[in-house]
């Protein structure tokens, strides 16, 4: 008997070694002979040689608080595309009711208007989601530029609100957003969405609610705090959809829920977005030479029209220089681009005298650029 209990002692010291090996060998059969000993006296019929199948680690599946069962069938979310990994981020609590179908119905019968825009927003639909997962917030906060601007970064509204969050000056100042007469950052692609995500956060911190924050971020905070305390006067719920708001915030949170729908299932609405792959569309470099935009996308090898794209918050020619914000281009162009800037650094007098010779005019950096007529 003593000799079975140390035959068995033995096989379970086996099996703890081969499952401390790691996952690899964890989900690699495993093979192992009983002791003769245990055989004679276990009795016939039970084989010498036993073959384990692969198994998930199963002290994973404990830390999880899942069975095995559920560890090795959970199926993994594939990422295709962006819109993927928006729809995966979705948090907010569903709003329901005529007006989010009002908008889906509207957004619906506009396929080209949808299809324009979801264009427009690959060049700035990555790096918004990559920012808004950083801060772990709701990733339907990714698609409010569609509200708010159609992602088009140079729009500016009546109220003087400008680019993709449309911020009016007031609260750009807040956020630091500079605001001169040579560069407008509420158009900065880069300022503006982490501005733009600090007074949601705010805003959510204010209320602990979204469709508040998010009403607040369309109407003002101040002005939803004195709508939520005249409700609470007379007895009403001060939830978003029992306030009284203007119209245009009213249809607010249900236009965004409506978009969201639309993402989350555009077959069913009859649009198609835009393919927008799940990588980064545009880097930052920084240029310490004064250059204006024609150059900069001749030296980049885009057209000027993407340079603008990318660079839309200055108000002058020139997009780079001392004191200025890297300049954004595609990612394909970036390391070229590099090399042409440190061509010129490094060979002005070479640069200079060959341009002399097919009569270039000198550039405001010092090396021999055409420059671009002002904006």
């Amino acid at each position: 008997m003593n000799r079975l209990f140390l035959a068995l002692v033995a096989y379970f010291l086996v099996f703890a070694s081969a499952a401390a090996a790691g996952d690899a060998d964890g989900l690699r059969p495993q093979r192992f002979a009983y002791h003769p000993l245990v055989l004679d006296e276990m009795g016939p019929g039970l084989s010498p040689e036993v073959q384990r199948g692969p198994v998930a680690d199963g002290s994973r599946a404990y830390l999880l608080d899942i069975s095995e069962d559920e560890f090795v069938g959970k199926p993994e979310r594939i990422v295709r595309n962006v819109w993927d990994r928006i729809r995966y981020g979705f948090a907010m609590p569903p709003l329901r009711g005529p007006l989010v179908a009002e908008r889906e119905i509207w957004y619906g019968q506009r396929k080209d208007l949808v299809a324009n825009i979801s264009h427009k927003a690959r060049r700035y639909l990555f790096h918004i989601v990559e920012a808004v997962e950083k801060r772990g917030l709701p990733m339907e906060l990714a698609l409010l530029p569609i509200v708010e601007s159609g992602f088009e970064p140079g729009a500016l509204s009546t109220a003087q609100a400008a680019g993709l969050w449309q911020f009016i000056p007031g609260t750009a100042q807040r956020y630091r957003l500079k605001l001169t007469e040579h560069y407008d950052a509420r158009r900065d692609i880069v300022a503006s969405t982490e501005a733009a995500l600090d007074y949601l956060e705010f805003l959510h911190a204010m209320f602990n609610d979204w469709q508040l924050a998010l009403a607040a971020y369309n109407w003002g905070e101040e002005a939803v705090q004195r709508a939520i305390q005249r409700n609470q006067a007379r007895g009403l719920p001060t939830d978003y959809e029992s306030l009284t708001v203007p119209e245009e915030t009213k249809y607010y949170v249900p236009k965004l829920m409506a978009v969201r729908n639309i993402v989350m299932s555009p077959e069913l609405h009859g649009v198609e977005l835009a393919d927008i792959p799940n990588t980064p569309y545009f880097g930052g470099i920084d240029v310490p030479m004064a250059l204006d935009l024609q150059s900069v996308a001749r030296l980049a090898g885009v057209p000027a029209a993407e340079v603008l794209a990318l660079n839309p918050s200055h108000n002058s020619s020139l997009i780079s220089g001392k004191g200025k914000p890297a300049i954004l281009l595609p990612t394909d162009r970036i390391k070229a681009f590099a090399q042409k800037i440190a061509d010129f650094a490094v060979k002005p007098r070479e640069i200079r005298k060959r341009n002399s010779r097919v009569g270039v005019q000198k550039s405001l950096i010092g090396f021999d650029l055409p420059v671009a007529k002002p904006l």
